[in-house]
C-alpha cells in the first residue's frame, strides 16, 4: 500500500515537473525566441501623415515582441491625432502588425483673429495655420473657442452643411462659403459667381446640376451672377 502511494506522489511529481517545465519553455519561445519579434509593420490608408508619423504615434517598433502589442491602445494612441479619424489594428502572427488608419482631409478654413483653422467636412479642427489661398474660407460661423482635434460648432451635424462640405472636398472650385443659416448657405466661386442655396430638397443632386450649370457658364465667359437653388426646384442662373 505505502509502495503504491510512493508510486502515486512520484506520478504527481513528474507531472508537475513536466508541466513547470512546458510552461517555462512556452514561455521562453513566446517571449524570449526571435520568432515572435515583430520584422513587418504595414500601414494603409495614409495619404497625410507618412509612414514613419503614424508608427510614431502607434508607440511600436521593429523587434518588439508581438504578444506586448495592444491594438486598442495602439487606437486610441492613433486617435489622438487630428488628422486620424479612424484606426484599426490587426496582429497577424508570427511578426507583422498592420495599421490601417482613415485620415482626416483639410477642405475649409475658418478665421480666428489673426489665424485660421484649418477644418474637415464635420467641421472638426485639424490645425491652426496662415491664410491658404487654395481653400474656401467659411464665413458666418461664430468661433468662442476651439479645440484642435475637436468639431468647431453643433452647426456642422444639425444641418446640411457637413454634407455640403464633402461635396466641395474633391472640388476646387469653391472660394468663399458663407454660413447665413441652417437653411440658407451660399457659395461663391473663383470666378465671382454666387450659388444660393435655400433649403434644398436633395443636397447631391442640386450640387451635382450647379457643376453643370457652372461649366457651361464658364465656356460662356460669365464672371458673376447667382445660380438660386430653393427646395426641390431645379437651380435657376440670374445673370
Amino acid at each position: 500500500m505505502a509502495s503504491n502511494n510512493a508510486v502515486k506522489k512520484k506520478k504527481k511529481f513528474f507531472v508537475l515537473v513536466f508541466i513547470i517545465a512546458l510552461v517555462v519553455f512556452v514561455y521562453i519561445f513566446m517571449f524570449k525566441s526571435s520568432y515572435f519579434k515583430i520584422d513587418t509593420i504595414k500601414v494603409v490608408g495614409n495619404q497625410i501623415l507618412s509612414y514613419n508619423d503614424i508608427k510614431e504615434l502607434a508607440g511600436i517598433n521593429y523587434g518588439m515582441n508581438i504578444f506586448k502589442v495592444n491594438p486598442g491602445r495602439i487606437e486610441k494612441n492613433l486617435l489622438n491625432s487630428p488628422y486620424i479619424k479612424e484606426s484599426k489594428v490587426e496582429i497577424k502572427y508570427p511578426r507583422t502588425v498592420e495599421i490601417r488608419v482613415k485620415e482626416r482631409r483639410i477642405v475649409a478654413q475658418v478665421q480666428d483673429k489673426v489665424n485660421y483653422l484649418m477644418i474637415d467636412k464635420e467641421g472638426v479642427v485639424v490645425k491652426k495655420d496662415v491664410y491658404n489661398p487654395s481653400l474656401p474660407l467659411l464665413v458666418g460661423i461664430k468661433v468662442d473657442k476651439y479645440e484642435i482635434g475637436k468639431r468647431l460648432s453643433d452647426v456642422f451635424e444639425k444641418n446640411y452643411l457637413g454634407e455640403l462640405l464633402g461635396l466641395i472636398e474633391n472640388t476646387n472650385f469653391c472660394a468663399q462659403i458663407t454660413y447665413i443659416n441652417e437653411n440658407h448657405i451660399v457659395l461663391t466661386t473663383k470666378s465671382g459667381i454666387n450659388v444660393s442655396f435655400n433649403n434644398p430638397y436633395d443636397i447631391k443632386y442640386s450640387f451635382k446640376f450647379v457643376e453643370l450649370i457652372l461649366k457651361d457658364l464658364t465656356n460662356k465667359g460669365y464672371h458673376k451672377g447667382t445660380i438660386q437653388v430653393t427646395g426641390d426646384n431645379n437651380p435657376v442662373f440670374l445673370p
